[in-house]
């Protein structure tokens, strides 16, 4: 069920960005900065939160944003949690509060 809802999300968000593109509104061609894989099988989040900050380094301090990508139900909202224990200053936002926020801007722009 939770490979099935993710895969339903993806197609959605797959058909929004093909309207956008076509639009004129995001490029086709969006240049990506690397990702890190982090195997998260075995791990608790403490040690996947550390992980990440040790990819971070300085930007812990200077400031940073990290994306963390994964099907539903893999622990994400528990790593994040970690992260805002062993962080300072951290903002968490949401897919959703992603896309609201760009429609607000959208509209009042």
């Amino acid at each position: 069920m939770i490979l099935s809802r993710d895969k339903e999300d993806d197609e959605k968000l797959a058909a929004g960005i093909r309207i956008a593109v076509d639009k004129g509104v995001l490029s086709a061609d969006v240049q990506v900065e690397a990702v890190t894989s982090i195997d998260v099988f075995g791990k608790s989040a403490d040690a996947v939160a550390d992980e990440i900050i040790g990819h971070l380094g300085e930007a812990t301090s200077k400031g940073c944003v990290v994306v963390m990508q994964g099907l539903s139900g893999t622990g994400k909202g528990t790593t994040v949690a970690k992260l805002q224990q062993k962080l300072q200053n951290v903002v968490t936002w949401s897919n959703g509060n992603v896309f609201r926020s760009l429609t607000l801007l959208v509209v009042t722009w």
